[in-house]
């Protein structure tokens, strides 16, 4: 069983992303090798058991309470919708929010006033898993400051890593220029070099 970490704390993320940036990258399928040692793909939320783990570790689920498998179901289906839409361009989202939209509604949301703000969205407790509502409300608070845009899938097709775009112009690729980066640019090159030959 895979531990559940906080990925946000170890990638430079902005706080208010951090729940959305965990939750889709809680699968990891790179598929890469480096320094000869093939990297190993996983997901912390394989099983029921394991996505209650995640939700109560990020205070989103009380203790003894069980996730179904047809909750596990759904909130996995929202992952998938999540990092479908993430991987469109910014220009393209709009035709690819479909699944996003019909999945939303398992994850209702309610307006309540905070100490933030004097209007805020919260998740509708439904199910155990509705406070993965919270990824939405994300969601919706990037997109409603004009950074939605800035978390992107990386180009790499052995990557597909979701990421904080934190550069100035917003328009890196990779997850990694140092990492994804420079082994696309390098295998361009042999490409080149090889149909040049």
């Amino acid at each position: 069983m895979l531990v559940s970490m906080r990925l946000s704390e170890k990638f430079p993320i902005p706080r208010d992303t951090a729940l959305l940036y965990d939750f889709v990258n809680s699968i990891d399928l790179r598929q890469y090798v480096e320094r000869g040692v093939a990297h190993q793909p996983g997901d912390e939320l394989a099983t029921p058991a394991q996505l209650q783990k995640w939700l109560q570790a990020r205070g989103l689920l009380g203790r003894g309470v069980k996730v179904s498998p047809a909750a596990h179901r759904e909130a996995l289906e929202l992952r998938d919708a999540l990092r479908m839409f993430l991987s469109a361009t910014p220009a393209e989202r709009a035709s690819t929010a479909g699944p996003l939209e019909t999945l939303a509604t398992r994850f209702p949301l309610g307006i309540t006033a905070s100490q933030d703000r004097v209007l805020d969205l919260r998740p509708i407790a439904v199910r155990a898993t509705s406070g993965l509502g919270n990824v939405l409300v994300e969601v919706v608070r990037l997109l409603d400051g004009g950074r939605l845009g800035r978390v992107k899938t990386c180009d790499s097709d052995e990557c597909r890593w979701i990421f904080y775009d934190r550069s100035k112009p917003g328009n890196r690729r990779w997850c990694s220029s140092d990492r994804c980066g420079n082994r696309e640019k390098t295998r361009t090159y042999r490409d080149r070099h090889r149909l040049g030959g």
